[in-house]
């Protein structure tokens, strides 16, 4: 026989069976919400995901979260094809300590294949006689009140449950009341064991000699269907679990009402005063007896103690009931009469979910998971952006911009990152295992991550009701009416769903005032240390149009920088405190000696009137401002004067001065140094922060603020503005070098920069030399900007002790070293000098400044010693001027020829040559 055939048919296998792998790839990106026994017929997986259309049924493979899935394939051949199905068990997604996940609504599943053994349903069926005692857990939870912890409540890295469903106290004037059923329960079965879960907010300082007398912190009583049961209480404020046992007799299949009540109690050493108990209801979890009818109810199930003997439960439907186990057996019914079926028996602890009639459910959503490109990329980039998608395109002409100036740019979709960086489920952590790989992994690290896309911390809810929670802090629950009270301007857009703003979510930080919106996390990622090494920014924004209105301010900002004196001037904004007076003072005075101009505004409640003050801030930012620091009171969308408890007339910039602003294109970097003035997870409520940065072609360049309460640092803005403005230093690796200095970690974690941290503020990029030039009939200065050439203009401000300006004056000079005379006007009153160069022919810029203290006269000298020295004057022979050789070099303080006299510009005139005699 020949050969030749069977070499034909093996090389037929060879180039078949690559094209068969090929045609079987991808991942298939599952959605599902709630827990039951699932399906996906091959149609619609190939849909999804054509990369699957042709796979070997035992090649496919179910994972969750990294790990194997157990799944039933329905395959008619080897290959899995047209009219083929899987099936799985499905579970919710839950939080590390909370039942519903505070980053997702969906639980995410991976559908792929690969060759191997992969894990299995397998059907066990059941023979034999006896019947199992049936139980049923039941969760019942509303997520109503937001409450922030601080940090004696939540440690830093943990997801603590801060979704309650209720508030109690002492003084509530009715009962908390709920309904319960309880589907399916056996009257004649053991008693019932009910889970309240508990967090107490309140705590109760006891006198030192009254210890031994301390009472409980908090005590509830709570009775089911009218009847009272044992009373609750405890110590502290941690969360807390409470099992309370319920006779069978006291329940009802429909209808349960569960009461509880903080009682008033008085304190023991005072009768007169009651004790304040605070405590937040979360949840509760029902374990009660079934009696096996499935009919009644299909939720899940499980044994009631450990046995071998088979399960019996009744179904008069169509079809044989099979449950699914979380064990990975499927237990089809085996018919035993009178309309009960007989199950394969079940270990305790095993969940079974009920498939009746063969009717599944079916995901919420599919779609092909987002290859596998970032895993391992064959370059680094030194700047990543991650997008939401529907913003990407908006982004591109930053990144275009970007990568012409010399940078490696990156766009990565946000579910790309969810795919590839946390198996698909979205969660901050997603971003975080990004930049934790490109920094350690990827050839270049990377140095800039812009977030293209707002968040919320609220997914669950339609509406928003902020007068409930979302501001609640400990304190506030005691105490109402104060912080808490302030209230709010909404988005002019509100979003139908509240979760449609979180486009890509942040972090939450544990600070003394409770969790608040962390950037930081994303790129501390050296270690366990907390302190960032990759710059982070974010545009909090929803819809293409804002991505475009800040992309077009920052290629504008770069691109076309626009001279003048704005570009050294810093306004430093505060209110009645005089440490923040003090603070502002010397960082003022730090920048006076670099040349940089101090524009104060410090205001004070006790004016009735703030308006020369709000006139003050609105027309110089108007004016141009490299930076505006604002430090003291403050809030979402507001600065102050002081707090609203105290001040009700305090207010000195809103939302609305915002968008009245007209300072087109010299923007400035706000610092607002104040209380959650970017809190950017809101889903409801616009903030200053957010706003400066969103207006269209004016308000700010980029905005470093906090997102929840906190305590400014005087220093932390020292080392903020000394950053930032290093020549050429960019704004986030600027951010990333002053963070590195403080120790203070609420303040590292809460500050977030909005805007494109590869930003360079347009600083004056030289420095001029300035000194005194102390004539006796001609005071003044000599500047030395240190160029070979110069023609342009010069601003000069005299200042006094205080740093306010005495004068200022504008000339045009066409030397790089030049004279400035000393007004008349401010003579003996000066005591600082600024100075600002700048032409528009080579764009350059220069800023100086020196103190300017009083020359101080000799003192007389004895009669004797001026005789003798008027008689030698008067002796002296005749001047005779020395002879000067071409290698002379004259000095007078610069090693260079004299200065010219630069001539002042008069209004009207045309630019104006520079004279002076030599």
């Amino acid at each position: 026989m020949s050969s030749r055939p069977l070499i034909r048919a093996l090389a037929l296998v060879l180039i078949v069976a690559p094209l068969q792998v090929l045609a079987c790839s991808g991942e298939l990106h599952i959605e599902l919400e709630h827990a039951g026994v699932y399906t996906l017929d091959h149609a619609a997986i190939a849909a999804a995901q054509p990369g699957l259309a042709d796979c070997a049924a035992s090649d496919l493979v179910l994972t969750w979260n990294g790990k194997d899935v157990p799944i039933r394939v329905v395959a008619r051949g080897e290959r899995f094809a047209d009219g083929d199905r899987i099936e799985w068990i499905g579970q919710p997604l839950h939080g590390p300590e909370s039942w519903y996940d505070p980053f997702s609504v969906n639980n995410v599943y991976l559908l792929g294949a690969a060759p191997g053994a992969h894990a299995r349903l397998r059907d066990v069926e059941t023979s034999g006689s006896g019947r199992a005692a049936l139980a049923r857990k039941l969760h019942v939870e509303q997520e109503n009140l937001m409450i922030r912890l601080d940090q004696e409540q939540q440690k830093p890295g943990e997801e603590s449950d801060v979704w309650q469903w209720a508030k109690l106290t002492q003084v509530d004037p009715q009962p908390f009341e709920t309904r319960f059923d309880l589907p399916d329960l056996d009257p004649r079965g053991a008693g019932t064991k009910l889970t309240l879960n508990f967090r107490g907010l309140s705590d109760l300082p006891v006198p030192g000699k009254h210890r031994d007398a301390k009472p409980d912190d908090h005590l509830v009583e709570v009775s089911i269907n009218g009847h009272a049961l044992a009373p609750l209480h405890w110590d502290g404020r941690d969360e807390v679990h409470r099992d309370v046992d319920v006779p069978a007799a006291l329940l009802k299949v429909r209808g349960n009402v569960l009461t509880m009540r903080v009682p008033k109690r008085a304190l023991p050493w005072d009768n007169a005063v009651s004790v304040v108990d605070v405590v937040m209801f979360n949840w509760l979890e029902a374990r009660y007896p079934l009696a096996g009818d499935l009919d009644v109810s299909a939720l899940p199930l499980t044994v009631r103690a450990e046995a071998a003997q088979p399960l019996q439960l009744a179904y008069r439907g169509a079809g044989t009931p099979v449950l699914y186990g979380s064990d990975g057996v499927r237990r089809p019914g085996r018919a035993i009469g009178n309309g009960r079926y007989a199950f394969a028996p079940a270990a305790t602890g095993i969940e079974l979910l009920p498939a009746l009639d063969g009717q599944l459910a079916k995901p919420v959503s599919l779609r092909a998971a987002i290859g596998e490109e970032w895993r391992h990329p064959t370059q680094g980039y030194d700047y990543l952006i991650v997008a939401h998608p529907r913003l990407i395109d908006a982004i591109r002409p930053l990144a275009e911009f970007h990568e012409k100036r010399g940078l490696k740019v990156a766009i990565l979709d946000i579910n790309a990152v969810y795919d590839q960086f946390n198996h698909g489920i979205t969660h901050p952590q997603a971003i975080r295992n990004l930049v934790s790989a490109a920094y350690h992994d990827w050839p270049t690290k990377p140095r800039f991550l812009l977030l293209v896309g707002d968040a919320s911390y609220d997914i669950r809810h339609d509406t928003y009701n902020d007068g409930a929670y979302a501001k609640w802090t400990n304190q506030e629950l005691l105490f109402p009416n104060s912080f808490g009270a302030i209230p709010g301007t909404p988005y002019k857009e509100q979003p139908k769903k509240l979760a449609d703003r979180n486009l890509i979510p942040t972090w939450q930080y544990p600070s003394p005032e409770g969790q608040s919106a962390s950037d930081n996390w994303f790129g501390a990622i050296d270690g366990d240390d907390w302190h960032p090494v990759v710059a982070i920014g974010r545009f909090p924004v929803v819809e293409p149009t804002e991505v475009k209105a800040i992309v077009d301010k920052t290629i504008d900002y770069l691109s076309k920088p626009q001279l003048g004196a704005w570009r050294r001037d810093v306004m430093f904004i505060t209110d009645e405190l005089d440490a923040f007076k003090q603070a502002s003072d010397e960082i003022a005075t730090t920048l006076g000696k670099e040349g940089f101009l101090a524009d104060k505004v410090y205001a004070s409640p006790k004016e009735t009137d703030n308006a020369a003050h709000q006139t003050a801030i609105r027309d110089g930012i108007d004016d141009g401002r490299l930076i505006v620091h604002f430090i003291g009171h403050g809030g979402r969308y507001i600065w102050r004067t002081g707090p609203p408890d105290l001040h009700k007339n305090a207010d000195l910039f809103t939302l609305d001065d915002v968008s009245s602003l007209k300072n087109s294109e010299r923007l400035p970097m706000v610092l607002s140094m104040t209380c959650y003035s970017a809190p950017f997870d809101n889903p409801t409520e616009d903030s200053i922060g957010e706003k400066f940065l969103r207006e269209p072609g004016k308000g700010a360049i980029a905005v470093f603020a906090a997102s929840w309460r906190n305590s400014p640092s005087p220093a932390f803005s020292k080392s903020i503005i000394s950053e930032l403005l290093t020549p050429g230093a960019t704004i986030g690796e600027a951010i990333v070098r002053a963070k590195k200095q403080s120790q203070d970690r609420t303040l590292v974690e809460m500050y977030n920069l909005l805007g494109d941290p590869a930003v360079v503020l347009e600083r004056p990029r030289d420095t001029a030399r300035v000194v005194r030039d102390g004539g006796r009939w001609n005071d003044g200065v000599l500047v030395d900007l240190g160029w070979p050439r110069f023609n342009g203009n010069v601003a000069i401000d005299w200042l006094d002790a205080k740093s306010n300006k005495l004068a200022s004056s504008n000339y045009r000079t066409d030397e790089a070293r030049f004279r400035l005379p000393l007004p008349a006007s401010v003579a003996g009153k000066v005591a600082e000098v600024r100075v600002y160069a700048a032409s528009s022919t080579t764009g350059r810029d220069a800023v100086g400044g020196i103190d300017f203290p009083k020359i101080v006269s000799a003192p007389a000298k004895p009669l004797r010693i001026a005789l003798t020295e008027w008689w030698r004057e008067l002796m002296r022979p005749p001047y005779q001027p020395p002879v000067r050789h071409s290698d002379t070099i004259a000095i007078l303080d610069f090693d260079a020829p004299p200065a010219t006299i630069a001539t002042e510009e008069k209004s009207g005139s045309g630019v104006t040559a520079a004279s002076g005699a030599r």
